[in-house]
């Protein structure tokens, strides 16, 4: 469980922590809003806990198409955010052990 304190203006940490809470990899457990006093003066604060869930690099991700068959693909470094209950935004590198390098446009020589 991780503990994380935030300061700012009130709405620029709801926007973060909303934010936060999107990310699949990250579950907000407890808030608690808070002021911070010092001698400039008093400022909004938000104390948090969160379980952050530590994926390894690779993920399989698995699409099932109309027809009922499942498209795995190996991503590394993926970031997943639910932009609804119903539709998540995948993003990561894909790669491929197998291919001939030689001959890529992209391949020094």
């Amino acid at each position: 469980m991780l503990k994380l304190q935030v300061e700012g203006p009130k709405d620029e940490i709801q926007a973060f922590l909303y934010d936060l809470n999107r990310n699949s990899n990250t579950t907000l457990k407890q808030q608690e809003d808070g002021y911070r006093i010092n001698d400039d003066g008093v400022f909004p604060c938000m104390r948090c806990e969160m379980e952050h869930d530590r994926s390894s690099r690779v993920e399989i991700i698995e699409m099932e198409t109309v027809d009922g068959l499942t498209i795995r693909l190996p991503l590394l470094d993926v970031i997943c955010v639910r932009i609804t209950d119903e539709h998540q935004m995948v993003s990561g590198m894909s790669y491929d052990i197998f291919a001939n390098k030689k001959g890529h446009a992209t391949w020094p020589e």
